[in-house]
């Protein structure tokens, strides 16, 4: 996949849901998680509007793919007379390591 659960956790905070995304331990640290929690009071509709929430936050997550492989495919770069054009790949990557710092760095203050 194009994004990780850092990057839905983030998103579904617009829609006032805490689901919180970590990292595994030291000898899984390549699974990432979003755990949610779920009180006694949880009713069919909250789950259904959880459920159409993350879906709304994928499909968001989608299109902003769609977006950036389309401005990547029209930025160039010119060095020494010759043209080189980031790919999708690279710019996605470059954004999704810009989302990791940032998120991580809001992970590790103390409030």
């Amino acid at each position: 996949s194009q994004h990780d659960e850092f990057e839905v956790s983030d998103m579904l905070r617009r829609f006032g849901w805490i689901v919180p995304a970590y990292t595994m331990p030291a000898d899984a640290q390549h699974v990432t998680v979003l755990r949610v929690v779920i009180r006694e009071d949880f009713s069919r509709t909250l789950a259904e509007r959880l459920v159409l929430d993350i879906t709304k936050v994928l499909h968001q997550l989608a299109a902003l793919s769609a977006n950036i492989s389309v401005v990547t495919s029209s930025e160039e770069k010119v060095k020494n007379g010759i043209v080189l054009k980031k790919t999708a790949l690279d710019t996605q990557r470059e954004i999704t390591d810009a989302w990791k710092k940032l998120v991580m760095a809001r992970k590790t203050k103390i409030c």
